[in-house]
């Protein structure tokens, strides 16, 4: 029964440590063309200048390149 209970604790400890951890970074990838890491803050800025260019709402292969590219530093913001 200890061994349980121990067990039990050890998972809700080990749920609670990575829950309060800060989300990791992502990767946006293109095939054929590799991935970049960047933060949800990063991306949500290059999607945002994405729209404001008139780059298609639809998540499509221009609008993913062009994020790409955006992340890479190829686009000027």
């Amino acid at each position: 029964m200890k061994q349980v209970i121990k067990l039990t604790m050890l998972a809700v400890g080990t749920m609670t440590a990575f829950a309060s951890l800060p989300a990791q970074a992502a990767q946006v990838c293109v095939p054929g063309r590799g991935c970049v890491r960047t933060t949800q803050a990063a991306y949500n800025s290059c999607f945002e200048l994405s729209q404001a260019r008139g780059v298609s709402e639809q998540m499509n292969r221009a609008e993913r390149w062009f994020i790409y590219q955006c992340l890479k530093g190829r686009i000027p913001r």
